[in-house]
């Protein structure tokens, strides 16, 4: 028979506020610190609107962390209420003998200050002392003073829900008495006129991280590029383009006004660390004239989906600001039909710094291959490769294990099928597969000892997966 556990005083005390708001809200201006935390949560979760108004309010700590909280247990109706708990203290004008709130932050951070002991003293600055250091690393420190300040991560998607434009009605209306800072924004096919909008409320010299993906045409980004300059603080740019009529440039008047109006402001990035670029196709010139105005050194350069001229490759090996990169992903980018020295020219230039590559869907051959080798085998800092569907036989297959021996930071390697696994027809002998992924981990264990390794098939065109080989056959639906 188990014995239940008898609630402590502190829950008593919390059950009997949340059954009585009038209690409760005439209760915050003397309530110990340490009981807010937990009460907050639990008149959240509850959907005690009137008492999360009310402890907003008189918020005794000077960061608010509703992320997780509101990942949880997300209700627009509780959601209003913080908003109102806020507009109290802006018609305040003047603090309340309690509430300290500087800063409310709507990101998915501050784990711990939730996690605030009961034990804690009244007057201990635990609580405090977390949410202000993280804070700190986002807003700098003279702007911990003045404004009251909300911080969040915004994900709009396809059109504006009632929950996004509540927030962003409200926030509008009150841009003079509060500083609106989003650190990290990621925007899903949304009009030119909606992305506008938000970026008219939220303050584009906070926003460290964008991710943009748009079906728009050249025009249409040209208009766009303009908020780019504002974000002095960018770090990380995503810009994923889905054509509406094929894939690549398609022709319309002014086109080489609107990319090159498009591409100069690449120049005011001065932060810029990680360049994404997802299904942009840039012709020779528009591609140089790119690199040309990046003006830091890059960690991140990935150009994937798209299509590459010689030229390409020969302008990413002379850019000084990919000398240092770190990561680099040329995904979904045919390359039969290149010279790959250029590349071997990039790839020895990073050779002291790269951590991941990814090269899979480039329809690389033996022989390009081949000639990538030995810059390969340089690149000592390689944590992982990506070769998937590639066009690789087993003995150049076998040469590339070889020529990784050195490459002892190694944790994650994805390899394509050998060719002599497929029948002419292009069908996979699940025998033969098997037998060769068998000799080709033995190659590679001859000379270290791989963490994570797999060999894969081409995608099926029937079920979309692939056969993949990683200590043990993981077959794709279609051969089940």
């Amino acid at each position: 028979m188990s014995i239940r556990t008898p609630p402590t005083l502190e829950e008593l005390a919390r059950n009997v506020l949340l059954r009585n708001e009038t209690l409760a809200i005439s209760a915050l201006e003397d309530l110990p610190m340490m009981l807010f935390p937990a009460l907050f949560k639990e008149a959240f979760s509850g959907r005690h609107t009137k008492i999360v108004k009310a402890m907003v309010a008189a918020w005794p700590f000077p960061c608010l962390p509703l992320g997780t909280l509101m990942n949880n247990t997300f209700n627009l109706e509780v959601f209003q209420a913080v908003l109102d708990g806020l507009d109290v203290l802006l018609i305040q004008q003047v603090c309340s003998k309690r509430g300290k709130l500087q800063v409310l932050d709507f990101r998915q951070v501050h784990h711990e200050f939730w996690s605030i002991q009961a034990g804690t003293r009244d007057g201990d600055c635990s609580a405090e002392t977390v949410s202000e250091k993280q804070v700190v690393q986002v807003l700098p420190r003279d702007e911990l003073r003045g404004k009251l300040k909300v911080v969040a991560d915004l994900y709009f998607r396809f059109q504006l829900d009632e929950e996004e434009m509540y927030l962003l009605h409200w926030a509008q209306q009150r841009k003079d008495f509060l500083q609106l800072c989003c650190v990290n924004m990621k925007i899903v096919l949304l009009s030119l006129d909606n992305v506008r909008m938000v970026l008219t409320v939220f303050e584009p010299e906070h926003m460290e991280v964008l991710e943009l993906t748009v079906d728009w045409n050249w025009c249409t980004l040209a208009r766009f590029s303009p908020c780019l300059t504002q974000m002095r603080n960018l770090h990380t740019l995503s810009l994923v383009w889905i054509h509406k009529n094929g894939f690549g440039v398609v022709y319309i008047p002014g086109l080489e006004k609107f990319i090159q109006k498009f591409i100069a402001q690449f120049s005011r990035l001065g932060s810029l660390q990680h360049l994404y670029l997802n299904g942009f196709c840039f012709l020779s010139d528009h591609m140089k004239l790119l690199l040309r105005n990046l003006k830091t050194t890059l960690e991140t350069f990935s150009v994937t989906h798209s299509h590459f001229l010689q030229s390409h490759l020969h302008h990413f090996s002379q850019c000084q600001q990919l000398h240092q990169l770190k990561h680099l992903d040329m995904s979904g980018v045919p390359m039969s039909h290149l010279f790959m020295m250029p590349l071997r020219v990039l790839l020895e230039n990073v050779s002291d710094t790269l951590e991941t590559l990814e090269l899979q869907g480039c329809e690389i051959k033996d022989s390009q291959l081949n000639v990538l080798l030995p810059a390969l085998s340089q690149c000592s800092q390689l944590t992982k490769v990506n070769f998937y569907t590639n066009d690789f036989s087993m003995n150049v297959l076998s040469d590339l294990l070889l020529h990784t021996a050195n490459l002892s930071k190694m944790t994650m390697e994805q390899y394509p099928a050998p060719l002599e696994c497929y029948d002419d027809l292009g069908y996979v002998s699940i025998e033969r597969f098997v037998q060769l992924c068998l000799l080709l981990m033995d190659t590679l264990r001859a000379i270290r000892q791989p963490k994570m390794i797999s060999f894969a098939t081409d995608v099926c065109s029937r079920c979309f997966k692939r056969c993949v080989y990683d200590q043990e056959i993981r077959l794709c639906p279609c051969l089940q």
